[in-house]
């Protein structure tokens, strides 16, 4: 793989200082080290943004899956049954209480 030796880093050295000069050196490692630190910021923002997009997801899932157990649990909900079946006993038992008094009172007057 990429392993290097202390003959081929004492080589890049030598080929280093050769190329760019002695003077000229400590320009070449601060530009190297202002390099290193935009990467590392454009490397943090990207990884920043595909997390924030990852919690969007997640979010807008448990939405969805909340609405759907919400709806699930409206559907399923036994007590509303119940509750418009005893409305309707309770009107037909008023309606027939109705009826009866009309009868009741047409025989009190007859």
């Amino acid at each position: 793989m990429l392993s290097f030796g202390w003959s081929e880093i004492a080589l890049t050295v030598i080929i280093v200082i050769i190329v760019v000069g002695p003077n000229e050196i400590p320009n070449l490692l601060k530009q190297l080290g202002n390099f290193s630190k935009s990467l590392k910021k454009a490397s943090r923002q990207f990884k920043n943004s595909l997390n924030d997009l990852a919690e969007e997801s997640d979010l807008a899932d448990v939405k969805k899956s909340i609405s759907d157990i919400t709806k699930l649990k409206d559907s399923l909900d036994p007590t509303k049954d119940l509750k418009d079946e005893i409305k309707s006993i309770k009107d037909t038992v008023k309606n027939t209480n109705e009826e009866v008094n009309k009868i009741n009172s047409k025989f009190l007057k007859d």
